[in-house]
């Protein structure tokens, strides 16, 4: 009897030793499963967000180049339309014709027929009787007159119902002078003509 209960003994424990022994397996294979699809998974996450950056970078990419097409589209639409303005070589003439004569004024008091009559262009000088230094004022910003300082002209274009002519000027000059030209009423006279609506700096040597 003894005998009998000590074999069924040795049995019972050959099998739960070889239940543990598969479990054992079972729980190693299912790690090992587990494993296999946290690094599947990982993989996926990297690509995805490779993917990500890529699509991230393209549109970053087509953002600027929309921006640089709808810049350039608007450059040739100003360009369009200043080869669609109404002045003519005869305008042209009339405008460099008021220029030369400006040019050649010796008092400060002549030059003011030649400049537009708009808001924003005043005339000043240091004293009430006319002295000189003196100049005008475009738009807010002050712009001396010195006598004898404008030579040739060295370019031109046209903007729209405007011309824009830049002279060089004397050496002691720091800069050369662009006359914005436009057809407007004067001080002392209301017929429109090429006058001068504002006079800018321009660098020297650009």
């Amino acid at each position: 009897m003894k005998k009998n209960f000590k074999t069924h003994t040795l049995v019972l424990l050959l099998v739960l030793a070889t239940i543990a022994i598969l479990d054992n397996l079972r729980i190693s294979d299912f790690v090992e499963e587990m494993q296999e699809d946290k690094d599947k998974l990982v993989d996926k996450v990297a690509s995805l967000e490779k993917k990500l950056g890529i699509s991230s970078n393209t549109s970053d990419e087509l953002e600027k180049e929309n921006k640089r097409l709808v810049e350039s589209l608007s450059q040739l639409e100003e360009e369009v339309a200043a080869l669609k303005s109404t002045v003519e070589y005869q305008d042209f003439i009339d405008a460099t014709s008021t220029i030369e004569s400006y040019k050649a004024m010796e008092t400060f008091k002549e030059t003011w027929g030649f400049i537009a009559l708009k808001n924003g262009t005043s005339f000043s000088t240091i004293d009430s009787i006319g002295n000189c230094p003196c100049g005008f004022t475009f738009y807010g910003k002050g712009f001396e007159w010195v006598p004898n300082t404008v030579l040739t002209l060295k370019e031109f274009r046209i903007e729209k119902e405007k011309i824009l002519l830049t002279y060089n000027t004397v050496t002691d000059i720091k800069h050369n002078y662009q006359f914005v030209m436009t057809k407007a009423a004067g001080r002392n006279d209301k017929v429109g003509r090429w006058r001068i609506e504002e006079i800018k700096l321009k660098v020297k040597g650009n």
